[in-house]
């Protein structure tokens, strides 16, 4: 039977809801005889970048899994194969980063060009267990932005008591140079301009952490909230247009399952 997860965000949002909505997903669904959930949420995340104007982004929600074809938060995708422990698909999603000079309040990061959303597409396997679910995927940068790859691999656990379910996760993103340097190099150009260093980002690993709860209110309604702490790898902290060595991301929605 069909099933549902779609999650429309901020660009900077975009690869954080992924989690999140899968996370709701797999409740709602394994609740719910349901095809359809709707809901709306907020997402909030502070930028990497210096002197950033940080908003809070209203997130409308709609969850869809078909037999061959899903969408999960921002990750599109088809399965070529599936044998209930075992998942293999072929996937696109956007990356969620994005610079913006006019969001700055950093006189000179206000003279560097922007960074705009990137497009990725590649595969990504699944598995799940009793002892919790595995999941890889490794995509191509196609957007025109440097290329690059991105390369992803984490674990996480249900923990079910009662109405409640808490899914820890943890893992570990791989962006190359080419991704890297895309958002957090500063070219020959944006140098002259803004009278920062030229950089070069090489390629570097973020390790992470999140936890999302999911409340069932009733047989209609669910509550979800998460948060999520990812580590800057060098490459990144050291650009001159960042001043933390991590990131938090913090989401709430509420859902109506149909």
């Amino acid at each position: 039977m069909p099933k549902v997860s779609l999650c429309f965000a901020s660009l900077t949002a975009a690869s954080i809801c992924t989690v999140f909505s899968t996370a709701a997903m797999a409740q709602s669904t394994s609740a719910q005889n349901s095809t359809w959930t709707l809901g709306i949420g907020a997402f909030w995340s502070p930028s990497p970048y210096r002197d950033y104007n940080n908003k809070a982004w209203p997130l409308p929600l709609v969850n869809y899994e078909g037999k061959s074809f899903y969408v999960r938060g921002a990750t599109l995708g088809f399965r070529l194969i599936n044998t209930g422990s075992d998942e293999f698909s072929i996937i696109a999603s956007p990356l969620g980063n994005r610079f913006q000079h006019d969001d700055t309040d950093n006189p000179r990061l206000r003279q560097l060009s922007d960074r705009d959303i990137s497009g990725l597409a590649g595969a990504a396997w699944k598995h799940s267990a009793d002892w919790g679910v595995l999941q890889a995927s490794a995509q191509k940068e196609f957007t025109g932005h440097g290329g690059g790859e991105v390369f992803d691999a984490n674990y996480s656990y249900p923990i079910k008591e009662g109405r409640l379910t808490l899914t820890p996760t943890a893992g570990v993103t791989y962006n190359t140079s080419a991704i890297n340097n895309y958002y957090y190099g500063i070219s020959g150009s944006d140098a002259f301009r803004s009278g920062l260093p030229f950089y070069h980002a090489g390629g570097g690993s973020s390790p992470y952490f999140g936890i999302t709860a999911i409340f069932k209110l009733s047989q209609s309604w669910l509550t979800m909230a998460g948060i999520r702490y990812t580590v800057l790898p060098n490459a990144v902290k050291d650009s001159p247009m960042v001043d933390t060595d991590h990131t938090e991301s913090y989401f709430v929605s509420l859902s109506y399952i149909f």
